[in-house]
């Protein structure tokens, strides 16, 4: 299994570059997120040979609390004619006690447009409405355009004598 790397940032106010319509994650998204995380992580560094069952099973479990609480009206989804394009999840995580990213995916065919930036810079702007100054992640090493991305935003990696060790 790959090496998971835990990042950190302070939480400013983001500006999103975009226009997309997003909307809340919902119960009744469980399926079409659990198809879009297979399709997001087949053949990437964070595929581990996942069943469309165990896509849609592990997305139940976030909506369910199995890493924490969801943050319903943080967690994003853009869709375009009843298809989900990209999606974020955040959880108020116990491991840190603070909100935790625990998915960000994009379906491939709409990757590198900006929808993953939109939706977290969207996530996080509402988590500091909500009070909170910090935002984790966890996120696979190798995996370099993710790792872009959230360093742009202004994640930090957070090193072992913070407490979280990396794995």
């Amino acid at each position: 299994m790959p090496k998971r790397l835990w990042m950190k940032m302070a939480l400013l106010r983001q500006h999103p570059k975009g226009a997309w319509l997003f909307r809340p994650i919902s119960e009744g998204d469980v399926d079409a997120l659990g198809a879009l995380m297979l399709e997001a992580y087949r053949g990437t560094i964070d595929y581990e040979g996942e069943t469309l069952q165990e896509a849609i099973e592990e997305v139940h479990g976030v909506l369910a609390g199995t890493y924490g609480p969801l943050f319903e009206d943080c967690s994003y989804v853009i869709e375009d004619e009843g298809k989900i394009l990209s999606a974020s999840m955040i959880v108020m995580s116990d491991k840190v006690d603070a909100p935790l990213l625990v998915f960000s995916m994009t379906h491939p065919e709409h990757k590198r447009k900006g929808m993953a930036e939109y939706l977290l810079k969207a996530s996080i702007n509402r988590l500091i409405d909500a009070g909170h100054q910090d935002l984790y992640l966890v996120v696979t090493d190798g995996n370099a355009g993710a790792i872009r991305l959230y360093e742009k935003l202004g994640f930090r990696r957070v090193e072992a004598e913070d407490g979280l060790a990396e794995g």
